[in-house]
């Protein structure tokens, strides 16, 4: 079973902003915004929490959530609080969708990256050693990028929903079976 570790979503206020003035505006623990830095505002809506950065345009990215009932109840308190300020209305709908989810898993066994990276077929895998220490995987069936390193670890990630993580993790695991068969 594989575990969340980042939920990521993204939705759409529907009003330019100007983001100085809500950084200022907002009650919250933390804000940034320096244009000069990246034009987005840093937001975040307990200490150590989500954080939420929001563009000129009324679009906004969630990130760093542990659960989708996380990323859901961020996302409802962040549009309480721009109902708050006048923004928009608390029945706002604004599109919001999960964008990717971050997840990690083990293998039950070691396995030899550059043995592995021939056997799922090099066209599907980037494999670099010496640039970064884990394989890339792209299942072509799959959409997922799979990260597998050599103490076992593997990420999961691209993926929408933890169902097509968990796909994309099994058929991991039968594909190093049926190598290891081989």
């Amino acid at each position: 079973m594989v575990t969340i570790v980042n939920a990521v979503g993204s939705g759409d206020l529907g009003v330019e902003l100007d983001l100085q003035t809500l950084g200022d505006d907002l009650s919250v623990p933390f804000t940034e915004y320096d244009p000069s830095n990246y034009h987005g505002l840093y937001v975040r809506l307990v200490e150590g929490g989500p954080l939420i950065t929001v563009y000129r345009s009324g679009k906004y990215i969630i990130s760093g959530c542990s659960s989708f009932q996380e990323l859901e109840s961020t996302n409802e308190e962040f549009i309480i609080q721009m109902a708050d300020l006048g923004i928009c209305s608390r029945s706002l709908d604004p599109g919001f969708t999960v964008q990717n989810v971050v997840c990690t898993e083990e293998l039950s066994s070691a396995v030899d990256l550059n043995t592995l990276s021939i056997g799922l077929g090099l066209e599907a895998v980037e494999y670099e050693p010496e640039q970064f220490p884990g394989l890339v995987y792209r299942p072509p069936e799959i959409g997922a990028v799979i990260l597998v390193f050599a103490n076992e670890k593997v990420v999961i990630t691209g993926a929408a929903e933890v169902a097509t993580a968990e796909e994309a993790f099994s058929q991991l695991q039968t594909r190093i079976q049926n190598l290891i068969e081989a």
